[in-house]
């Protein structure tokens, strides 16, 4: 079963941008048969900004893809996270993607 990482925030600075409804996205992705880890649901509140980032790079580190949410270039977490992804080489799937692409991107990770 691939782990696939959420990298961007879930909570939209101008929702004129549209709603991106990260809820939905782990459905799709769960009925796709993958784990699905966003940082955003994890307890990081108390940590300091370095411990938040190692902990989410070590999360990264144990996930096959990164699925990018539209705003990840407006926090600085999101940008790292990202470069991270990209220095792992792991699969990227910027929002929006059809279900189809989807699936044929998680399909290649079983390979």
């Amino acid at each position: 079963m691939p782990t696939i990482y959420i990298c961007g925030s879930d909570i939209p600075e101008n929702s004129s941008k549209g709603l991106v409804d990260t809820d939905k996205i782990k459905a799709k992705l769960k009925s796709l048969k993958c784990a699905v880890v966003n940082p955003t649901e994890m307890p990081f509140a108390k940590m300091s900004w370095t411990d938040k980032l190692d902990n989410r790079v070590q999360l990264l580190k144990k996930s096959q893809a990164v699925y990018v949410l539209p705003n990840w270039k407006e926090s600085i977490m999101s940008r790292i996270e990202l470069t991270v992804a990209m220095d792992l080489k792991l699969e990227t799937i910027f929002h929006p993607m059809s279900h189809k692409e989807i699936k044929q991107i998680i399909t290649a990770l079983g390979n």
